[in-house]
């Protein structure tokens, strides 16, 4: 979704192009799935495409495919993330593209598209390979495989904690060629005091009539064990000795496959909150979940968040946030909401903390900060100085 898909009239956009022609981008990933790094490179091609650059998603179809070709991005269907040896046709496969397409610019945001980008970059010839940038998304396992994310002509963390991780477990990188650029949030799309319509509000207790007459507390995000579910069902448990309208509600979904959904179910029944906590699976309307919370969580813990854009988002809401601070999440909270800080691990100050806001819910400072503009600026000035100077 553009940031400028709410406004009537938009006003002119405050920074310059920054190229003097029109250059051609790809951005590579695993999948079009819901995701943070996945929405990253889906909001630098949206806005690459409304600053009249031409852009190629190389990624395998999902839930937000349909929202890049309708924006008039290029989509190649091509598994490059798939770890399974057939994913190696696509070296000569994307060399022979390249050759032909001639793009400027290669952005990869995981490790094994980065793999296969590199090997087929290397199949052209010197003068026709674009620079090549890589994004540090994340803690990524200290290896050669994970290595390959800091051997861009250009580097991007999205936080000072990802760069510091990157500068002290990979020791070659030079740290010049490395940009902290953090995600940012569209007010349009994340407006401060918004609330879900009313059919909004009716359709979901028709799917989830449990929620009706309760005060939402959510967990967003992916179901994999490093975003700590356990800690947010306790907490919930913890909660509802003492407050009888309380619900938690998780959002997200797991890996096919993966089992870890049923293990948090068993605990839900294990502590008899089996009522009290509804997982609503992966949602494209994750902005009404969080609008229609008393508060929003990011429990995330070894590793820590890399960045955590649903804490800024919630906050641009102006929902607040309580989260353990650590990693990306704690350079969000110093700048937009200190309140919602809690030591990592601390469950008994989580627990105050919650119960605090739940009897008086703070107010939350209209957010200033990690703009979505700024984001996808500063990342276009990488691209930039990567094609001036190579």
């Amino acid at each position: 979704m553009p940031c400028t898909k709410f406004r009537q009239n938009p006003t002119p956009d405050p920074y310059p192009t920054l190229f003097h022609s029109n250059v051609h981008i790809v951005q590579a990933l695993v999948s079009l799935n819901l995701g943070g790094s996945e929405l990253v490179a889906v909001e630098l091609a949206e806005f690459a495409i409304r600053q009249g650059h031409r852009v190629t998603m190389i990624a395998a179809d999902g839930p937000l495919g349909s929202r890049v070709r309708r924006a008039g991005i290029e989509h190649l269907d091509w598994p490059i993330g798939d770890k399974r040896l057939g994913t190696l046709k696509y070296i000569s496969k994307l060399a022979k593209w390249a050759r032909a397409e001639m793009p400027d610019i290669v952005h990869v945001h995981s490790r094994l598209p980065a793999w296969i980008t590199h090997m087929a970059r290397h199949r052209t010839l010197g003068a026709e390979r674009p620079p090549w940038i890589t994004s540090m998304h994340g803690h990524y396992s200290v290896s050669r495989y994970s290595g390959i994310m800091a051997r861009g002509d250009r580097v991007i963390c999205v936080s000072n904690h990802v760069r510091d991780y990157t500068v002290r477990n990979y020791p070659g990188v030079d740290p010049s060629r490395i940009s902290v650029i953090h995600g940012g949030v569209c007010d349009q799309e994340f407006p401060f005091g918004y609330r879900p319509g009313q059919d909004w509000f009716e359709t979901s207790y028709r799917e989830f009539p449990q929620l009706k007459d309760r005060r939402l507390l959510c967990l967003p995000g992916r179901l994999t064990r490093w975003k700590r579910h356990p800690e947010f069902i306790h907490l919930i448990a913890r909660l509802s000795r003492q407050l009888s309208d309380i619900h938690g509600v998780i959002v997200g979904d797991g890996r096919p496959g993966s089992g870890y959904r049923h293990d948090l179910e068993a605990l839900t029944r294990k502590l008899g909150i089996v009522d009290q906590v509804t997982f609503v699976g992966p949602r494209t309307d994750i902005r009404n979940w969080m609008a229609a919370s008393e508060i929003v969580y990011n429990l995330s813990n070894s590793p820590p968040e890399a960045f955590g854009r649903t804490v800024p988002e919630a906050l641009y809401l102006g929902v607040p946030v309580i989260a353990w601070n650590h990693g990306g999440v704690s350079e969000t909270l110093a700048s937009l909401f200190p309140g919602g800080a809690v030591a990592p691990g601390d469950d008994k100050a989580l627990l105050e903390k919650s119960l605090a806001f739940l009897e008086a819910r703070p107010s939350v400072p209209k957010p200033n900060a990690f703009r979505l503009d700024e984001s996808m600026h500063a990342t276009m000035a990488v691209y930039m100085d990567a094609v001036r100077t190579g």
